[in-house]
């Protein structure tokens, strides 16, 4: 059976511009093709790349063998159609809950403020004149307590809808992203409405009911969470019985066994204690499973607001916290902060392992929601504690101190909520010194290049969360990579490694937007990260170049033996060979026929200039003879005369040229002068070449410079220029180059003198 993973795009208008890859996304059982239909994306075509999307079409099937196969015309068409109709009921059931929400927060805006009845309330927030009178010794009077209730409703409710909108904002392609969304608004609608207060409003209490039913199918989608399927498998068995019971619990709402409703109180509690902890004890042990500090991360996270949630709703059926005021709010605290908790767990969760992409608003909400969470806990507990040490006298100046005290701490609660976020959300990333620490602890334990750019690539994906990340070394034909740490994910992005204005190589994220993904206010921590991997890959690079020169070396000095021996062997030697025996014949001829002695003595003689030609011609191959005769200066003139013509003029400027060099100076400067013009007559089409040589701060410098039609980028990493960098390396120097299409080529020498000078 077939999986549907893969989206290979349709035809558009602008086909000629968009990416043709079939692209295998791990994310499990779902077809992946759709888009805004004028959204049209540009992408290279290139491995791992995201194909440019043009309607809401699913086009191809990806099986477990990796091969693509196109769907039929009805399957493009239905599931089109099911996205479509997904889409629909999103706004259907959003825009109920809104009005759900809203006449909820105005019906109940002073509801608690009155006090119930002692023998029960109507409501699950609403307090007796005995919690009332007891909280009213602590300081906290029934309009405060309102409005501690009123606030922590609408934030529970805000945080819901807020990562809501996000998931449906980044994941409206993803059939999993917009379940979750859904589920996430409708949750956040029922978990803060007090259905009571819609009893003279049937409408509004049918629309509640009917929220309530969708709604409470969220433990069948916490089964599915985070990778939309059930992992393991038989965690379907328990989902699906969930999933019944709701079903069974709306339509048989009288029946005393299949809707739990009807069930003691304990043993409904037990069962649904029992489920929400599976579904706790699933995460952990999908967890244990996986080596990602993130996903622990996130596991972990999500266990804390399920059993907050947990403990809250269970501490509720115990008499003694029902009977305190100050103990019912703190339960209150209890269970809002798992609720809290949970929805923002999720939406990490999804937007990490299914969208890869981090959103500012997200961190804001996530920030601004524990703000609020942490200063009515703090409001509570001060009130509190001070009132139990008071034992309720002053109620008014405690209540006083309390806002004081909790107003002085909002800006270092603020603080530490960003900083506690960020670390939670961004890894590493919110602290820049700990980063760069880290990676330089790291570059400084490897002990070979082999091993520096795997640390460096390890410590980037384990510090900053995110799944994938490579390094890229361009060693002169295209970025090669080197090294790599995670798994790619579905969005990548490559960031270019310059020093000093040379591209170097490139850093490979498994995120799609770094610097948005880079906490606010910390975007030079990221240019700072990029210069460190920069000079790492530079020591690299120069390195394996050393390396690979040294390599070059050694086989052009082994094959310039070969050739000698060669030359020597079957040139100079077989013709020294035949020179004897020729002279052997003169000599036997001499006394019997004096002609052809004579005759084999001129042959002798002419073989003999033959061989000196092939002795001056291995000599010069060696070191140019013009450089121990005439000096540099005057061999750099020879030069110039040997290439100039009608056509190009050659302007030597040598009157700096020391007249004493280091032997091996002399040969680099000539064979890279000489590789230079031959590139200027054979490709630039040049009219003036310039020749400049001097010595300056214990350096001899050179530049040859044209005004051709430019060197052309694939031309810089050929065989005459390869050849001229490796010269001037060698000696320790440097060799660089600056051209334009159109504009010139200007090479640049600098060799060191250090070495000495010849006598």
């Amino acid at each position: 059976m077939s999986t549907p993973l893969i989206l290979k795009p349709p035809v558009s208008r602008r086909q000629g511009r968009c990416s043709r890859t079939i692209r295998e996304l791990p994310f499990g059982n779902r077809p992946i093709g759709f888009s805004a239909g004028a959204a049209t994306r540009e992408i290279p075509d290139r491995p791992g790349t995201r194909p440019c999307y043009t309607g809401l079409n699913f086009t191809y099937w990806m099986d477990k063998e990796g091969t693509a196969t196109p769907m039929d015309s009805t399957t493009t068409r239905l599931r089109t159609a099911a996205l479509a109709g997904m889409h629909a009921l999103w706004w259907a059931l959003a825009l109920l809950s809104a009005v759900v929400s809203i006449y909820n927060h105005a019906l109940g805006f002073d509801a608690y403020a009155a006090p119930c009845s002692n023998d029960g309330c109507f409501s699950f927030f609403q307090m007796n004149e005995a919690q009332f009178n007891r909280l009213s010794l602590l300081g906290i009077d029934p309009g405060l307590y309102n409005a501690l209730t009123f606030v922590l409703l609408t934030v529970q409710n805000l945080s819901s809808w807020a990562v809501g909108i996000l998931l449906y904002r980044y994941g409206w392609k993803d059939f999993y992203c917009l379940t979750a969304s859904l589920m996430l608004i409708v949750t956040g609608t029922i978990f803060n409405v007090d259905d009571p207060l819609f009893a003279d409003y049937p409408r509004l209490m049918d629309g509640f009911l009917f929220l309530n039913v969708i709604g409470s199918l969220y433990l069948f989608f916490l089964f599915l969470l985070p990778y939309g399927r059930f992992v393991p498998r038989w965690t379907a068995v328990p989902a699906l019985l969930w999933l019944a019971g709701v079903v069974f619990g709306y339509l048989l709402p009288d029946n005393p066994y299949l809707n739990s409703m009807n069930w003691n109180p304990i043993l409904r509690l037990i069962y649904v204690n029992a489920v929400h902890l599976l579904v706790v004890g699933v995460q952990i042990a999908r967890s244990r499973k996986e080596s990602s500090p993130e996903r622990r991360r996130q596991i972990r996270w999500f266990a804390v607001g399920m059993l907050a949630y947990m403990a809250g709703g269970t501490a509720s059926l115990f008499p003694a916290v029902g009977s305190e005021g100050i103990f019912k709010l703190l339960m209150h605290l209890v269970l809002y902060s798992g609720l809290f908790l949970l929805p923002f767990s999720i939406g990490l969760m999804a937007f990490e392992q299914r969208i890869r992409r981090m959103s500012k608003a997200f961190n804001r909400a996530l920030v601004y929601v524990a703000l609020s969470i942490m200063m009515v806990m703090a409001y509570a507990l001060l009130v509190g504690g001070l009132g139990l040490l008071f034992r309720g006298r002053v109620n008014d100046m405690i209540s006083l101190l309390s806002a004081g005290f909790v107003a002085v701490l909002f800006q270092p609660l603020r603080s530490q909520a960003q900083t506690a976020v960020n670390r939670l959300v961004y890894g590493d990333r919110e602290d820049p010194h700990q980063l760069l620490s880290g990676l330089t602890k790291r570059l400084e334990g490897a002990l070979t290049h082999h091993s520096l750019l795997p640390a460096v690539a390890e410590t980037i994906a384990q510090a900053l969360r995110i799944p994938y990340a490579a390094v890229e070394v361009d060693f002169g034909n295209g970025d090669e990579r080197i090294a790599a740490y995670g798994t790619p994910g579905e969005s990548e992005s490559a960031i270019p490694l310059d020093v000093q204005g040379e591209r170097v190589g490139r850093l490979v994220l498994g995120i799609e937007e770094p610097r948005a993904a880079w906490p606010p206010g910390r975007q030079t921590a990221l240019d700072d990260l990029i210069r460190q991997v920069s000079i790492a890959v530079q020591s690299v690079r120069l390195t394996e170049e050393l390396h690979r020169s040294r390599e070059r070396i050694v086989i052009a000095r082994e094959e310039e033996r070969r050739r000698l021996r060669r030359d020597l062997h079957d040139g100079l030697g077989s013709s020294l060979a035949s020179m004897m025996l020729r002279l052997d014949e003169a000599r036997q001829q001499h006394g019997r026929e004096p002609a052809q002695s004579l005759q084999a003595i001129v042959t002798v003689q002419a073989q003999m200039g033959a061989a000196l030609d092939d002795i001056r011609r291995l000599v010069y191959q060696l070191r140019p003879p013009v450089l121990d005769e005439l000096g540099l200066r005057f061999a750099l003139r020879e030069l110039a005369l040997q290439f100039q013509d009608p056509s190009l003029e050659i302007r030597l400027d040598d009157a700096s040229i020391p007249s004493e060099l280091p032997a091996a100076a002399e040969v680099a400067v000539y064979r890279i002068v000489q590789e230079a013009l031959t590139n200027v007559v054979r490709h630039s089409g040049a009219k003036i070449c310039r020749i400049r040589a001097w010595e300056e701060d214990g350096e001899l410098r050179l530049t040859v410079e044209d005004d051709g039609i430019g060197m052309a980028e694939r031309n810089k990493s050929g065989v005459g220029v390869r050849s001229m960098k490796e010269r001037a390396e060698e000696l320790g120097g440097h060799c660089a180059w600056d051209s334009e299409i159109g504009g010139g080529t200007r090479i640049r020498v600098e060799l060191p003198l250090a070495g000495g000078r010849s006598a």
